[in-house]
């Protein structure tokens, strides 16, 4: 039986990179998109309208799902709360439906570990992140001491920089860092693939600092 991945913000550039790169691993993918038509058609895709705010429409993408990806990001559109939101929801619906349920989700080296490798350009990349815009890195954080708090088997990748472009080879995550300047967003798919194949990093935050030959 294939296994359901449901893709929160299935519609942004990290969203759609992740579910191209879900279905061609042969994964059935719940997209979650702002509406249909996002995606060309594929057999084992379904494209499910959701707001990640409202939990009733999470809860409709979750439904059947055994795993769940998060490529929630902030723009200048978006809640301040948006990524802490979105967790909470999945929570509550994992912990009432099936608490063993993988959660996958992306956030910014802004959410440091003890032990972090920090090279000065994450530094201060972030540190003009939190001068600017405090409240992104700040739900940032909160949705991982949500998960860490929550039944989820999760896994947290951490990138410095998002960017388009080819990815090639594998992928190297690490406990601290140091982070890749700039991380191609097929490699971030990539790494969601691989520690859902593998079960790998569960209640951890890797960072992604390259990639890797396969």
């Amino acid at each position: 039986m294939t296994d359901t991945i449901a893709v929160l913000a299935a519609q942004g550039r990290s969203g759609r990179a992740c579910v191209q790169a879900l279905l061609q691993a042969g994964y059935r993918v719940r997209a979650g998109v702002r509406s249909k038509g996002t995606f060309a058609p594929h057999p084992l895709l379904d494209e499910i309208p959701c707001d990640v705010l409202d939990q009733g429409d999470v809860a409709r993408l979750l439904d059947g799902a055994s795993a769940v990806v998060s490529m929630i990001g902030h723009n200048r559109r978006s809640s301040p709360t948006v990524q802490s939101t979105a967790i909470r929801h999945c929570l509550g619906i994992i912990a009432e439906r099936q608490p063993d349920t993988r959660l996958v989700s992306l956030t910014g080296t802004g959410v440091r570990l003890p032990g972090d490798r920090i090279p000065l350009l994450d530094r201060a990349a972030n540190a003009a992140i939190a001068l600017v815009d405090p409240k992104r890195i700040a739900d940032g954080k909160e949705h991982v001491r949500l998960l860490q708090e929550g039944p989820a088997g999760f896994t947290i990748l951490r990138v410095l920089k998002l960017v388009n472009g080819p990815h090639h080879g594998g992928v190297r995550l690490t406990p601290h860092g140091p982070a890749e300047l700039f991380t191609p967003r097929a490699r971030v798919a990539a790494a969601v693939v691989q520690v859902l194949r593998e079960g790998s990093f569960a209640r951890q935050l890797p960072v992604i600092s390259g990639g890797s030959h396969p």
